[in-house]
């Protein structure tokens, strides 16, 4: 593969609404759009969106980083430093391949993968109504699993949220919840008591920290998913040697793309554990890498949390939106 060219664009994603979490309010939001065109003019896409919380670069890191490895190396040589540009530009490279090769990035990577996924949908709002309303939405959309952000507003606020939730989507659709790490270990073990009653998938950060996680896995009620504290693969297999949770959360537009997210997942698969890739909340091209990604490795069970882009009122492409609770992979 030779490029021809690789252009750096920053990029604004809009949300239709403020979502909330323990790290902080998303709204408003820029990213770092990476095209590359071959000598045949086929084009591949990455995107590099950072997120406090979660990445620990900024867009300015991200675009900076971008911009010199397409002026020096336009594909040959090192990756960026910036972890975000390395998402962008790992994505960007096996979306170029599978154009040249005339099929879609999960196929390239696994041919036998399939061709849709089942997704987890977000449910959002700024009132308990909102929030169970959202979700119930989802479920008559096809969704089969429902999650919903905890930890910012009180035991009793997340509470009447769980309980509002569950109460509209009923018995059979998962729930799953993600407290960011809001907690403390002893905060977190009274809060986990009261929610095992709602049946949950799982509880994604219940505190931050590796060590806090383990600590609270070995005696709750909710298996336990470790996603922000570990960011990296070294992390990650801490986390895994160390107990700290039932299952790992790959975010591959956080971790640095799809080739170091599906290395860090047979780590996690190699010990016995799980995994679930969802999303970075960023655009619909870092949606579709990270769902070809899951397509490739098999990530279908615990649903990946990909059904995002309808969170976006402005987009960086066309937005990848599920049909009845799937997407389908092109």
């Amino acid at each position: 593969m030779r490029i021809a060219e690789a252009r750096v664009e920053r990029r604004l994603l809009r949300y239709h609404s403020p979502i909330t979490t323990a790290h902080g309010t998303i709204a408003d939001r820029w990213m770092v759009l990476l095209t590359l065109v071959d000598e045949d003019g086929n084009i591949g896409q990455g995107e590099a969106a950072p997120l406090a919380g979660f990445t620990p670069d900024t867009v300015e890191i991200a675009e900076s980083a971008l911009r010199r490895w397409a002026a020096d190396q336009a594909g040959d040589g090192d990756p960026p430093a910036s972890v975000t540009a390395r998402a962008a530009v790992d994505s960007a490279l096996l979306d170029l391949a599978a154009r040249i090769a005339a099929t879609s990035v999960h196929r390239l990577l696994a041919p036998e993968s399939p061709d849709r996924l089942a997704v987890s949908a977000l449910a959002t709002g700024a009132s308990v109504e909102a929030i169970a309303a959202s979700a119930a939405a989802a479920v008559a959309a096809g969704h089969g699993t429902v999650k919903i952000k905890v930890g910012t507003h009180g035991m009793n606020g997340d509470l009447d949220r769980v309980s509002a939730v569950r109460s509209r989507i009923g018995p059979d659709v998962r729930l799953r919840l993600d407290a960011n790490g809001a907690w403390g270990v002893p905060e977190a073990l009274r809060h986990l008591d009261r929610l095992a009653e709602f049946d949950i998938e799982f509880l994604e950060e219940p505190v931050a920290g590796i060590e806090n996680l383990a600590a609270v896995r070995n005696s709750s009620p909710v298996p336990i998913a470790v996603d922000e504290s570990a960011p990296t693969v070294e992390d990650i297999s801490r986390a895994v040697e160390t107990g700290a949770a039932d299952l790992v959360v790959l975010k591959p537009s956080a971790i640095g793309g799809p080739s170091e997210a599906a290395r860090a997942a047979a780590i996690v698969r190699d010990a016995g554990m799980n995994v679930v890739v969802t999303s970075l909340l960023e655009g619909s091209v870092g949606i579709r890498a990270a769902a070809h990604l899951a397509s490739a490795i098999g990530a279908v069970d615990p649903a990946p949390g990909l059904a995002t882009a309808s969170l976006l009122a402005v987009d960086v492409a066309t937005p990848f939106l599920p049909v009845n609770g799937e997407l389908l992979l092109g």
